[in-house]
């Protein structure tokens, strides 16, 4: 047996935080007896023989494994199972126009809608993937531009006609946008439970007097009391939604202030279903002295009874979304890409093409190049957080770059780590 490489220990005054990278497995125990048994982990055999039951528990949760496992392996086999997974995540932007024009945004907003034409090829994409591709689940999620702006003549049409197409087959159905939510009137609100609603994330941009000056619009005194307003009534009428509050910061934006004014709008039975997350925007250089501030502000949402991301990492195994076979993005022309972060929506040359009979044609195999692992390289391999991060992002892998994701944003790995660590066991 030995001490699995991705073993962390991490200590306040008062505690040892034990957490596992691979299996997410965590325990704490006293400062004093974390440091014993992490002194006698250095022998394994005489762990076993004299502290069995802490044996036992670091065995069964992936603390100490076989001397043969090579972890790495394990990486790289849970991944390509997340990459192959059947459940067809479908983001569709109905327009690249937008109601605002926020500084940060690196997309073009032209004047553009969803052709009929288009709508009726998603139609027969949805029957391919449903019958042919035998998908096991579909999530439907709305982007842009600001998708609600064609709510009526593109949301609402293939809402329902992939509801109705996932209940005769029975497959899982679940629709979700990432939206400023400038639309989300109470027409449009009191329809969100019969389209199968469940998920929306909404950028907020630091306090009221900051966030005005980035998105406003005409014939609209404040943007940030006009979203937050909305989001409370979604909220109050659907009950099941969730929304995932995204707050785009520079290190002038995010201050505790905020708090208090999101407050002011959202009612405190409403708050458990919002999930704040604070984002640095890319343009801002990176500051990891900000964490303590960032941390400071998610703890009075926490307080101010909303659920808080304090450990912002990839899920299921995979760096990004865009990694998955079953994943792709359809823009208002039919073209197809993987990541909507980027320019590639504006390319003459796209990554793919709906076609008419809902298959997607790819150019020079861009969607399997998007399946590889990008953490096969030596940096990667060799880094302690490579279960967690799972490797760079796969669009800057195709293009040959090999950057770190975490020397670009302002979180402390593990002072994120201990402060998610910790508060698990409030």
């Amino acid at each position: 047996m030995k001490t699995s490489r991705y073993n962390y220990i991490l200590y306040t005054d008062t505690h040892g935080y034990w957490y596992n990278a691979l299996t997410g497995s965590f325990f704490r125990l006293s400062s004093s007896l974390s440091k014993k048994i992490e002194s006698l982990s250095e022998d394994l055999t005489f762990l076993e023989k004299n502290v069995k039951t802490m044996y036992d528990k670091m065995k069964d949760n992936g603390f100490i494994i076989p001397a043969d496992v090579n972890e790495i392996d394990l990486v790289r086999q849970k991944h390509d199972e997340a990459v192959h997974r059947k459940d067809y995540f479908m983001v569709v932007l109905p327009t690249l126009n937008c109601n605002y024009s926020c500084w940060y945004c690196i997309q073009d907003h032209i004047p553009t809608v969803m052709s009929d034409t288009t709508l009726e090829a998603l139609k027969r994409h949805i029957d391919y993937m449903i019958d042919v591709k035998e998908i096991e689940s579909l999530h439907l999620d709305w982007f842009g531009g600001e998708p609600f702006m064609f709510f009526k003549k593109v949301i609402e049409p293939l809402s329902r006609y992939a509801i109705n197409r996932c209940e005769e087959k029975g497959v899982p159905f679940m629709n979700g946008s990432t939206t400023n939510g400038y639309f989300l009137t109470p027409e449009v609100a009191s329809l969100l439970t019969e389209l199968k609603f469940k998920r929306f994330q909404i950028t907020l941009d630091g306090e009221k007097k900051f966030h005005d000056k980035v998105k406003f619009t005409k014939g609209c005194e404040s943007t940030f009391e006009h979203v937050l307003k909305n989001i409370n009534n979604i909220l109050s009428l659907n009950p099941d939604i969730r929304v995932f509050l995204r707050i785009n910061y520079t290190h002038k934006t995010l201050t505790p202030q905020m708090v208090d004014e999101v407050n002011e709008f959202i009612e405190y039975n409403n708050r458990e279903c919002i999930t704040v997350t604070p984002k640095k925007v890319w343009q801002e250089n990176t500051d990891k002295n900000f964490t303590s501030t960032i941390q400071q502000i998610i703890d009075l949402f926490d307080a101010s009874g909303y659920k808080v991301s304090r450990w912002d990492i990839p899920s299921g195994s995979i760096p990004c979304y865009v990694s998955k076979e079953y994943y792709n993005a359809i823009n208002f022309n039919g073209n197809v890409v993987k990541c909507t972060a980027c320019n590639d929506l504006y390319e003459r040359q796209a990554k793919g093409v709906l076609k008419d009979n809902g298959i997607i044609e790819w150019n020079d195999s861009y969607d399997i190049k998007c399946q590889s692992r990008t953490f096969e390289n030596e940096r990667c391999l060799d880094c302690k957080k490579l279960p967690v991060c799972v490797g760079i992002c796969p669009r800057d892998h195709i293009l040959g770059k090999t950057h770190c994701k975490y020397d670009v944003i302002d979180s402390d790995f593990e002072k994120d780590l201990i402060n998610y660590l910790v508060h698990q066991y409030y």
